[in-house]
């Protein structure tokens, strides 16, 4: 479960259900067949742990640099050979599994398998590049699952996933600032921290943070449904990312970032539960 990070691959489903659920309330049709719908679920859920297993493998020397002893072939629980084999595995599945889904589905799976290949190779020490990448990655799953659902994109649904994009962008830059030293002792990157600093890649990320307080609440200005519940949700997660700014603005010691990482995707998954609520 720590090789594929089962909750990211666990949120995207989430994503994926969340945008056919809104696109397809709005349109007034139904959800589509079991089968396709479990297809639609398992191929971002494959893709997503081949892509974290190969991230491992390629970057086993840097996080023994970083000290991530969460990481099991740093911990020495899996052999690198092992997390090779599963990320070959859960690519392959996934892309194969794909050839079901409406040509654009297909397509979009297929282009972010090899986009998730290259990122772990060469993308990731690019300064902002990556970066957009992972957010990109993490906003996909609601076209993903709008177009599958019902063959056009809902606005509130593009909305969604500018939310996640602009979280997983952050998200990212948190990531990189915390992971610097590996990065360039072992893979000779030029992440943005490594650029400009840590503490302006920071202050960045935390802009970013701060983007979201207003983006969060504009599905409802464009149709998504609001009640308290929704909007109490997602107000939460308005001034979790508010904090998150001033922390990270604040302080870049690599416990602080590492909570923050940790804290930004749930307060992504509240504010997923907050635009579900919307439903009700």
């Amino acid at each position: 479960m720590r090789l594929f990070r089962i909750e990211h691959a666990v949120l995207l489903g989430i994503a994926v259900l969340l945008s056919m659920l809104i696109s397809t309330s709005a349109a007034g049709i139904s959800l589509p067949a079991l089968p396709l719908l479990l297809i639609s679920l398992a191929v971002p859920f494959l893709i997503e742990m081949g892509s974290f297993a190969l991230n491992d493998y390629m970057d086993e020397k840097t996080d023994r640099e970083n000290k991530r002893e969460d990481r099991p072939l740093v911990s020495g629980e899996l052999e690198a050979t092992e997390a090779l084999a599963a990320a070959a595995i859960c690519y392959i599945g996934g892309v194969f599994i794909a050839v079901g889904l409406p040509f654009e589905a297909f397509a979009i799976a297929a282009v972010f398998a090899i986009l998730s290949v290259f990122y772990n190779w060469k993308l990731k020490d690019m300064p902002l590049l990556g970066n957009i990448y992972i957010g990109a990655s993490m906003a996909i799953p609601f076209f993903f699952g709008n177009i599958i659902a019902t063959g056009s994109l809902y606005a509130p649904v593009v909305l969604i996933a500018a939310v996640a994009f602009v979280s997983g962008f952050g998200r990212e830059i948190i990531k990189a600032t915390e992971d610097v030293e590996g990065d360039v002792k072992h893979r000779k990157s030029k992440t943005l921290p490594a650029i400009i600093g840590k503490k302006n890649a920071c202050y960045f990320a935390a802009f970013l943070y701060l983007l979201l307080v207003p983006l969060s609440f504009l599905p409802f200005a464009y149709g998504l449904r609001a009640n308290i519940l929704a909007l109490g949700l997602v107000g939460v997660t308005s001034v979790a990312f508010a904090a998150m700014a001033f922390s990270a603005a604040r302080n870049q010691e690599k416990e602080n970032l590492r909570s923050l990482r940790k804290a930004s995707l749930l307060a992504l998954a509240v504010g997923l539960l907050g635009y579900a609520a919307s439903l009700i």
